[in-house]
């Protein structure tokens, strides 16, 4: 050994860098640097003796060259290591090549090389029971021999505030990769602060346009809302931590320390009579930390608030709407969509997670890579109002469907939106308006054809001086009736549609209206099939009777058009408390639940029709008539089942 003063400075054995010898860094000045010259002792020895011999704080010199570089090696102690440690355990670190204490200390410095950043884990020299210390390791440039050399700073490990903040800084950073609630995660960091700075109050304000508000506050309550109200409006300067008055006048007692930038940065303020004996490298740590975990709180809560928003703007679309992104992952969507699919679990957009297959409107089975949603994603394009079928077996639904990319700030696409609305009842009316258009043209010319022969025929007969067959002008009467007919439903429907449906209302005997409309059918060619059931006295109604006649007579027409070829139609008028009932029944294989409710909607005409298809406006129009009287139509059928519709009139003979 050589002895230097009070340096004990160990001779080690000469190593040398992987790539050969060793040079000294060219910067002189850098700390650890002197100028070799001849006759001088080692560099390394002239340095530990004019630096860091008489620091007060204990200091080692290591030498750590990298893996398969050289041997590690403890150089040099100093005086305050050697008070800290005894002299004993002090010459046994610089003597001895390996040792217990020496595999403790190169541990420290590996931990503190695996975690940067992190608190130092405490260690001890002497095994289990001995005390504890904390290092702090910091690299020095080559000198000399030593091409790796470190310097250790050494304290004995007691929880002080420094330490209580570096725990509290590593809490900090595992705290901001949790989904917590922002202001119950503050009220517990304002808590933890509280007792690391061992104060009776602490404030955390974020920053508000040009001024602070109060975020959370911990502790004393009264003093914690003096603090807040004192730093609500400061002008913080931009030191790292400064210390003000609670009261004007009084001496310095609020310790301020600034957090960060937007969007959750303020500062963090408690009272303390005795300034903290925290480092400033701890407190910037904790600054640093809190800001980190402030502001994924608050993107998070931003996150969670907007999310909310638009699920809310989302359930009250009336569509149903679906955000997925570009890889076929759904995002959202809202109740609508889910009850459209019939289940909550739509999680990609493949026919694997959903249960129906896309046709196209005309009900042909499309392959995946065309369905609308898959297209998006593959072609990264839209489209818009688009119609396609949802087929789910027993149940198939035309849908609308438009789809549009959501872009970045970039023009990357990210994400599809895609609204869909249920269109097959309008899908179903339009059928039927398209199928009551080809009906309704056919039934117009279906007169007019005989009218035209008939009329010509009676202009041959008068042009030749014959008299004119009554017959045949009969026959053209009959089909101008018929042609009549057509149209007044035509114009019914018109006038139902736009609210212009005019009743000329006077008490009526529906005894004598009944008998009335039935004699046609009665004398008429099906009157062996027709039974009138007549009232034995008078009952009367205000009613329209021409309006009332036209809904009876469909309602026979229908019963003989619906009903078994041979079956018998019975037509019975009789009164139930304040009403008087007409039904028409027949005996025909009745309705399915879901013909009735369909029955009296526009362009319906039933299935079981023995002749041709009407245009699906007798029903309909019968409705709004007797609805316009205050009264009910009602159904009464069922599958293989004779039908029986009833009619049901207010009874009385005042005139409204």
């Amino acid at each position: 050994m050589m002895k230097t003063g009070l340096v004990s400075l160990r001779e080690p054995e000469v190593v040398r860098c992987c790539k050969g010898a060793c040079v000294s860094p060219a910067n002189n000045d850098a700390p650890g640097a002197v100028v070799q010259t001849s006759g001088m002792l080692p560099r390394a020895g002239q340095v530990w003796a004019a630096i860091y011999e008489n620091l007060p704080q204990p200091t080692l010199l290591l030498n750590i060259p990298d893996a398969d570089c050289g041997a590690r090696a403890l150089v040099a102690v100093n005086h305050s290591a050697r008070a800290l440690f005894g002299e004993d355990l002090a010459s046994h670190l610089v003597e001895s090549a390996n040792s217990e204490a020496l595999d403790a200390m190169f541990e420290a410095f590996d931990q503190s090389r695996a975690r940067p950043g992190q608190p130092p884990a405490p260690f001890s020299l002497r095994g289990e029971g001995g005390a504890l210390f904390r290092a702090h390791f910091t690299p020095l440039p080559a000198i000399d021999a030593l091409d790796a050399p470190w310097l250790c700073l050494v304290h004995a490990y007691q929880r002080d505030q420094d330490q209580a903040l570096q725990e509290l800084i590593s809490e900090l950073s595992a705290l901001h990769h949790e989904r917590s609630d922002l202001d119950a995660l503050g009220m517990a960091v304002a808590e933890r602060l509280r007792e690391a700075f061992n104060t009776p109050a602490v404030a955390l304000l974020a920053a508000e346009e040009d001024r602070f508000a109060p975020r959370w506050q911990s502790g004393d309550a009264t003093l914690s809302a003096r603090l807040v109200e004192r730093l609500r409006n400061a002008q913080i300067p931009a030191d790292l931590l400064h210390h003000m008055a609670l009261e004007p006048g009084r001496a310095p007692d609020i310790c301020v320390l600034n957090l960060g930038g937007p969007p959750a940065h303020g500062v963090l303020s408690w009272v303390a009579e005795i300034p903290p004996d925290a480092r400033p490298t701890t407190l910037s740590l904790l600054a640093t930390a809190l800001d980190l975990l402030l502001s994924t709180a608050y993107i998070r809560e931003s996150y969670s608030e907007e999310r909310m928003r638009l699920r809310a703007v989302l359930e009250h679309v009336p569509s149903a709407v679906l955000l997925f992104d570009s890889e076929g992952k759904v995002v959202m969507y809202n109740s609508r969509a889910q009850a459209m699919i019939g289940h909550n679990r739509w999680r990609n957009l493949g026919p694997s997670d959903h249960p129906f297959t896309v046709c196209d409107v005309e009900g042909d089975e499309l392959p995946v890579e065309r369905w609308p949603l898959v297209r998006a994603v593959s072609e990264g394009i839209g489209c818009t109002n688009e119609e396609y079928v949802l087929d789910f077996g027993e149940v198939r639904r035309n849908v609308l469907m438009t789809i549009a990319p959501v872009v970045d700030e970039s023009g990357a696409t990210r994400l599809f939106l895609a609204s869909a609305t249920d269109v097959t009842e309008r899908s179903a009316r339009d059928r039927r308006k398209d199928e009551f258009l080809s009906v309704a043209s056919h039934e117009l010319r279906s007169p007019l054809t005989p009218l035209s022969g008939f009329v010509h025929l009676a202009r041959q007969q008068a042009e030749m001086g014959k008299r004119v067959d009554p017959e045949v002008l009969r026959r053209a009467e009959s089909q101008v009736h018929r042609l009549r007919r057509l149209v007044d439903a035509l114009l019914d429907m018109s006038r139902i549609e736009t609210g212009r449906l005019r009743l000329l209302k006077k008490p009526t005997s529906l005894r004598s209206l009944l008998k009335r409309i039935a004699e046609p059918w009665l004398n008429g060619h099906e009157g062996h099939r027709i039974t009138l059931h007549n009232a034995d006295e008078a009952i009367f109604a205000v009613i329209d009777p021409d309006r009332i006649e036209q809904v009876i007579s469909n309602l026979i027409d229908n019963a003989l058009k619906h009903g078994k070829k041979e079956g018998h139609v019975q037509v019975r008028l009789h009164t139930a408390t304040a009403h008087a009932i007409i039904s028409v029944r027949d005996e025909g294989e009745g309705m399915s639940e879901e013909e009735v409710e369909q029955i009296f909607e526009r362009f319906y005409s039933g299935a079981n029709a023995r002749t041709t298809k009407s245009m699906g406006l007798g029903l309909y129009i019968s409705r709004q008539i007797i609805e316009e009287h205050g009264g009910l139509i009602e159904i009464e059928t069922a599958p293989g089942s004779p039908t029986e519709v009833r009619v049901l009139l207010p009874l009385g003979r005042d005139a409204e």
